[in-house]
């Protein structure tokens, strides 16, 4: 939903910072989602080690994961454009 962040865990504030967190949070989500876990590792997770980006991009991922075999359901993905298929094992 537009104006919207989200990222699978409550933080206690928002502002600009936060803007890139809410999109990585959707964006690991999306990339898990996209293929099996061989293709799509966490390890690729593309942000800086600890940073709150790497932290939400993680989360992200791992909804998606825990999903595998079966869809993405509402409130696990929140704001998040995500896809109704399946998430592949």
């Amino acid at each position: 939903m537009a104006g919207k962040l989200c990222f699978g865990k409550q933080l206690n504030n928002a502002g600009a910072g936060r803007l890139t967190a809410s999109k990585s949070f959707c964006e690991g989500m999306s990339y898990r989602a996209g293929g099996t876990v061989l293709q799509r590792p966490l390890a690729d997770n593309p942000h800086e080690a600890g940073s709150l980006d790497a932290l939400t991009w993680e989360t992200g991922w791992t909804i998606a994961d825990d999903a595998a075999g079966g869809v993405i359901s509402k409130t696990a993905y929140g704001c998040c454009a995500v896809s109704s298929d399946v998430v592949p094992v």
